[in-house]
């Protein structure tokens, strides 16, 4: 075999996808915002645990379609001014969703299941909390660096006046 034709051929291997989205478990954690579209509450910092599992490979097809089930929790509290008066408030979250993927090492994310939260609010030292649970939904993109971890960015709405946009990864075992 002539060396200089294998070397020749060195950059278009570097173009294949080598890294592939396999059918297994995974495990993640996330770092976002819980942006209210409420007057007088600014934004909250929550980060988030996610078990998932994934049906089919990315590699065969392209595509690929999964289960996760999500937690986040308020690591530091959004700002409250109403009338005047100062609070803070935090959210807390659990879903489970079936997840799309479509992409080989940069793929798209679609994903929609059922969300409960738990919102508090304290201003003024006056404090109330809530419940509520719902259709929620999804869409993100992500990088599979290699077969065990992906780097993600996501927008999910959580409610109609709570939107979530965070940053995370999964390793798949």
């Amino acid at each position: 075999m002539d060396i200089r034709k294998t070397a020749g051929l060195l950059p278009a291997l570097c173009l294949v996808s080598t890294a592939a989205m396999a059918e297994g478990p995974y495990l993640g954690a996330r770092l976002g915002f819980m942006d209210a579209d409420i007057s007088g509450l600014d934004s909250a910092t929550n980060i988030g645990l996610i078990a998932g599992y994934n049906f089919g490979d990315v590699a065969d097809d392209g595509m690929s379609w999964g289960i996760e089930a999500e937690f986040t929790t308020t690591v530091s509290d959004g700002d409250v001014d109403v009338a005047g008066l100062n609070g803070d408030w935090d959210i807390d979250t659990q879903a489970i969703y079936g997840v799309f993927r479509i992409g080989g090492d940069l793929y798209g994310k679609v994903r929609l299941g059922w969300l409960r939260e738990d919102v508090s609010i304290s201003v003024a030292g006056i404090s109330a909390d809530g419940s509520d649970d719902g259709l929620s939904g999804g869409l993100g993109g992500g990088w599979q660096v290699n077969e065990q971890l992906s780097l993600e960015a996501e927008y999910t709405r959580v409610e109609e006046d709570v939107d979530y946009y965070s940053i995370g990864a999964h390793f798949a075992f």
